[in-house]
């Protein structure tokens, strides 16, 4: 391949010799001067020894670095070296950009040092020789490019010891290896959206700098438009490189990771240069944006946490509570339940964050919600849930006993009640995601595990503030109705949104565990409901039979529980069938993903799950549409669907890699295999706009 494109280029410049006027066909003076320096006098066994290709460049030209950009080929070197020597890669140094006429190439002009290491085997007889050859080549661009090449060589003795350099090779190689990017120790990151790429690093990158300015050169060819400057922004204290993107026939698409070589300059002139490897995370609109300062990853966890109050998940949790509110009591316990409640959220929220980020830590493939994808925890939630609407529907009143042990011990009880009403309240969130969730969840991915738990933290004195201010503030408490009969009525008809909840997570248990495995689930609310039932009605008899009561209703529960834990087989899931489905919808795959945009097909993904009921809602109202299902059909949209209702690693790996912890996510991916991630609460107008831009 090499020796075929230098073949075209020396007949280009055959060419260009032929139709240039006169003056131009002068001879031309070779415009590299090559040598092949050692760093020792001697071949030490055992030892690395380090060579440098030295280009003397005339002015005006250049010659090209490992990715030589737009066009141009890069130096190589071919060694032949004794028995039991190797040579490593070139050490590039840092290039610059060169630019005419609309092309960038990278590169160097004036001189280039290119070290490379060399390894001496351990077993070399002193006194004898070792002979180092190269054959290296090179292409060299003015107005018009050159091809050029050298045979070098060297020859050192073989000793015990490093012969001392002179002055002169010791300065040539200590310059070289200035000029070599040393390894990044911090983490870098890029998303890729539209005709941009962001790559965004920490302070570390520019500390001590005044005023930094940064240019980057991707190791890949065809990613990046090398002929476009580069736009340097501040993010918070780091820093963030605009990129536009290569366009053309050849052009490439990032992969997960994009290495190269970050250059940061400042107003001084100081400079350093990195070598990085950038992780992608996902770019999007600032709602559900993926890198964040770090105090707008808090507001949009704290926003997202206060809209959660507003998702149906939730809605039969805080009514109860709200009935509490309305009812008897004074300020002060108001205030203290208030105070419980909150707290009961917020640390429930701190426990299944840090819960979360050791579980990752520990190479877990979970995101957020994870915990409904057990069974276990599915059908232990579906009876916890369908015992409060038994109570609720009179069967039985848990907690009866303890009024006549104290008023003392009443107000705590009552308190304790408000902490597990915030605990069960953080529970039942979990399938529901709100707007701003999203970019606050995938900056706790890449975030500190100290900064990532204070978003989970930010999350829940969300979902706490609304109700927990009414217990705080007297004034809103008094807003609501005063006591009376109506609270009698309303706390029956509070069950029906808790029978509600059940019935979908048993049907949520049928997604996961099949028909088969969800039937001794059933048998267990039949137990549930044996056991409320047998408490209430023991209530009212004598003490003997209030003990039997309780032990028959113990009995129950325990049988309820064996019965859950064998609601999860070990096989998978149940596949099911997705292509019966509103819109046509194939099996996701990132393989299926990827032959699409190899044959330049929009295709549109769906990462999902049965207990994400903002999932739910999304496909019902908006992606079920007939105008959505019509516009997919003409723009010829394929449409797959990722099922995340147990754990899936491709999935879960798949969503990472845009920024998120958990479901939903809907990207739209256009011809060229750019993706364009839509908002986590679809509207019709929003997903018709998006594809009508494709």
């Amino acid at each position: 391949m090499r020796i075929a494109a230098v073949f075209g280029l020396t007949f280009m410049v055959a060419v260009l010799g032929l139709v240039m006027p006169t003056r131009a066909a002068a001879p031309v003076v070779d415009p590299v001067t090559a040598k092949l320096v050692s760093e020792f006098g001697t071949a030490v066994p055992g030892t690395m020894l380090w060579a440098d290709l030295h280009l003397d460049i005339a002015p005006g030209w250049h010659t090209y670095w490992r990715n030589p950009g737009d066009s141009g080929l890069p130096t190589e070197i071919a060694w032949t070296l004794p028995a039991g020597f190797s040579a490593g890669d070139i050490r590039w140094p840092v290039p610059e950009r060169f630019v005419t006429g609309g092309i960038g190439n990278y590169g160097y002009n004036r001189a280039v040092d290119l070290l490379v290491p060399i390894a001496i085997p351990p077993r070399l007889q002193p006194g004898t020789e070792a002979h180092f050859s190269a054959d290296a080549s090179w292409l060299v661009c003015a107005e018009i490019c050159i091809p050029g090449e050298a045979k070098l060589s060297f020859t050192l003795p073989v000793g015990t010891v490093p012969a001392t350099t002179d002055r002169d090779t010791a300065a040539l190689f200590a310059a070289a290896r200035s000029h070599v990017p040393r390894a990044a120790a911090f983490p870098a990151h890029f998303s890729a959206t539209g005709q941009e790429i962001r790559l965004s690093v920490p302070a570390e990158a520019i500390a001590g700098l005044d005023r930094p300015t940064a240019s980057f050169f991707p190791v890949d060819p065809n990613i990046v438009n090398a002929a476009a400057d580069p736009k340097t922004e501040r993010r918070g204290e780091g820093l963030e490189l605009v990129l536009d993107q290569a366009s053309g026939p050849a052009a490439a698409r990032p992969g997960q990771k994009l290495g190269g070589v970050l250059a940061v300059r400042g107003a001084d002139g100081a400079e350093r240069a990195y070598s990085i490897e950038a992780a992608q995370v996902a770019s999007e609109p600032v709602e559900n944006g993926a890198v964040l300062p770090w105090w707008q990853a808090l507001l949009f966890a704290l926003l997202g946490g206060v809209a959660l109050n507003l998702m149906p998940c939730v809605f039969p949790v805080l009514s109860l509570k709200l009935l509490s509110l309305a009812g008897p009591g004074s300020d002060s316990e108001h205030r203290h339940h208030g105070i419980a409640y909150a707290a009961g959220v917020i640390l429930s929220f701190a426990l299944l964050g840090g819960t979360l980020l050791v579980l990752r830590t520990g190479g877990a493939a979970i995101g957020w919600g994870f915990q409904l994808q057990s069974p276990l925890v599915v059908g232990l939630l579906a009876y916890l849930l369908f015992a409060m609407g038994l109570s609720l529907s009179g069967v039985a009143e848990f907690g009866v006993g303890l009024a006549g042990t104290g008023s003392r011990f009443a107000a705590r009880g009552g308190m304790l009640g408000a902490f597990a009403t915030g605990v069960l309240a953080t529970i039942v969130a979990t399938p529901c995601t709100a707007p701003f969730m999203g970019a606050a969840l995938g900056f706790a991915l890449i975030a500190s595990a100290p900064l990532a738990l204070a978003i989970f933290i930010a999350l829940g004195i969300g979902l706490a503030a609304p109700l927990a201010l009414a217990g705080l503030i007297p004034g809103l408490a008094r807003l609501l109705p005063r006591p009376g009969a109506w609270m009698g009525i309303f706390k029956q008809l509070l069950a029906f949104p808790l029978y509600g909840t059940v019935a979908w997570l048993i049907w949520v248990l049928i997604q996961e565990v099949g028909p088969e495995g969800t039937l001794p689930a059933l048998f267990g609310l039949v137990f549930v409901g044996f056991a409320v039932w047998i408490y209430g009605v023991s209530r009212i008899a004598g003490p003997a039979m209030r003990r039997l009561g309780t032990g028959l209703a113990a009995a129950s529960i325990t049988a309820a529980l064996i019965v859950a834990a064998t609601a999860s087989p070990a096989g998978a899931r149940p596949e099911r069938s997705a292509a019966r489905e509103g819109l046509g919808y194939e099996p996701f795959s990132t393989a299926r993903l990827a032959a699409l945009a190899s044959e330049h097909r929009p295709a549109f993904v769906n990462l999902t799950a049965a207990w994400c009921i903002t999932c739910l809602i999304n496909e019902r109202a908006t992606l079920d549409n007939p105008a959505v299902r019509q516009a997919f059909a003409q723009r010829r949209v394929v449409a797959l669907k990722g099922d995340w209702t147990r754990q899936d690693p491709e999935i879960t790996a798949f969503l990472q890699k845009f920024g998120r912890s958990g479901v939903p996510l809907y990207l739209l991916y256009d011809g060229s295999g750019a993706p364009n991630v839509l908002p986590q609460i679809l509207t019709e107008g929003t997903v018709l706009s998006a594809i009508g831009k494709l």
